[in-house]
């Protein structure tokens, strides 16, 4: 509440009242996800085929004038997810640093109903636009890499790979300035405010973007949850396929690399195709390692979700018509021989809304259970995707 608060707080002390503004955009989506996800049969670990269901609508103000853009979005909704969900889904993905500064209660209502009222406060923000470049203050969403597919240079809330609503990116609390250098140039610096403003939960960056002889560079350097971070990146063409290499490097309470390069090719003009293989350092080759790890600072804040070392993303899409478009991804494992599968496709039943349907397979060894060894050691992973159950979605998007 006290977000809500303060930006009312800086609006009135601004005097600003939606007159002064040349342009008020209200608009906004509602959008229904129905999972069915398969039943779990893994040692102690049983649990029925699960039926879940999630809705969101989400409402978004951006008011105008010649020198001001003032951005509200909030996010509301009901999701029917067993409980029995919510814990599996906590315990195979380490909780994430929020880089919010404070925020409004997660959810309206009782917790730990079946029925839940989740709720974001995800955009609130002021951006003036100066001669100089543009700063923006407040709520946002930032987003750092050249790579396609996994940004190793994207530490700020970047989507895992089986999140389903990937629309808009989570906003983080900060002071951006952006500088445009030349025609194609930026020069992008700011501060990102953590819980409580602590050094410990914020983040300082510097970035500048650049394009010579046709090829797209990136060169990045910032400092987040005490860690220091340096990286580059290219965007380029190698005769008729699309190139892309980012790599970036982390120092403090462990040093690690995390690299990604990949191609891409359009078949046709209806069929796009790509590769990308992406080398995260702060991951194990071993799986008895993956448990341990998730409370390293590359997970809790530095963005990392991948477990192992060494993974191959091949992806293919196909336009069909004009109404329907077909995707086809798979991430592989290369050190545990683990896959992650998505098959989806999406049918535009008119101009507003929309049909999407997916199916999630995963492939690998299940997990390890032994009762000879300590407690905290009985659970292993036996790879990365190995105990994740399929699933099989259907979802419906308005926009309005």
């Amino acid at each position: 509440m006290r977000c809500i608060l303060a930006f009312f707080a800086f609006f009135s002390l601004s005097a600003v009242s939606i007159d002064a503004f040349s342009q008020v955009n209200f608009s906004g989506y509602l959008k229904n996800y129905t999972v069915i996800q398969d039943a779990i049969d893994d040692g102690p670990i049983r649990i029925d085929r699960i039926y879940s269901m999630q809705n969101s609508g989400r409402f978004m103000l951006d008011m105008f004038n010649d020198n001001q853009v003032w951005q509200l979005h909030y996010e509301v909704g009901v999701d029917s997810t067993s409980k029995l969900q919510q814990l599996g889904e906590s315990f195979m993905v380490p909780e994430r640093q929020s880089y919010r500064l404070t925020d409004i209660r997660p959810t309206i209502g009782p917790t730990g109903k079946k029925n839940i009222v989740p709720q974001n406060l995800d955009r609130m923000n002021v951006q003036f636009q100066m001669e100089g470049g543009d700063l923006t203050i407040g709520r946002q969403a930032i987003t750092f890499g050249s790579a396609r597919i996994i940004n190793p240079s994207d530490v700020f809330l970047p989507f895992d790979v089986r999140t389903l609503n990937t629309e808009y990116r989570a906003g983080i609390d900060a002071v951006r300035f952006q500088k445009p250098i030349a025609q194609l140039g930026e020069l992008d610096m700011g501060i990102i405010l953590g819980p409580d403003g602590k050094s410990e939960n914020s983040a300082a960056f510097f970035q500048l973007l650049t394009n010579v002889s046709g090829s797209d560079y990136q060169f990045t350097a910032m400092r987040f949850a005490e860690q220091n971070l340096i990286g580059a990146g290219v965007q380029s063409a190698l005769g008729v396929l699309g190139f892309w290499l980012e790599a970036a490097y982390v120092s403090g309470d462990e040093d690690y690399t995390r690299a990604s390069v990949g191609v891409d090719y359009a078949f046709t003009e209806r069929v796009f195709g790509m590769i990308e293989y992406h080398l995260n350092e702060a991951g194990s080759s071993n799986p008895d390692n993956y448990l341990e790890q998730l409370d390293d600072a590359a997970f809790t804040a530095g963005g990392v979700f991948l477990m192992g070392k060494n993974y191959l993303i091949p992806a293919i899409s196909w336009q069909a018509n004009a109404l329907l478009s077909l995707s086809l991804q798979s991430l592989v494992n290369l050190d545990d021989s683990s896959m992650f599968l998505s098959i989806n496709g999406n049918y535009s039943l008119s101009d507003n809304l929309y049909m999407t349907m997916g199916y999630y397979h995963f492939a690998g060894n299940d997990f390890n259970f032994s009762n000879e060894v300590p407690i905290e050691q009985q659970f292993q992973f036996g790879s990365e995707y190995g105990g994740n159950p399929d699933s099989i979605y259907m979802s419906l998007q308005y926009y309005f």
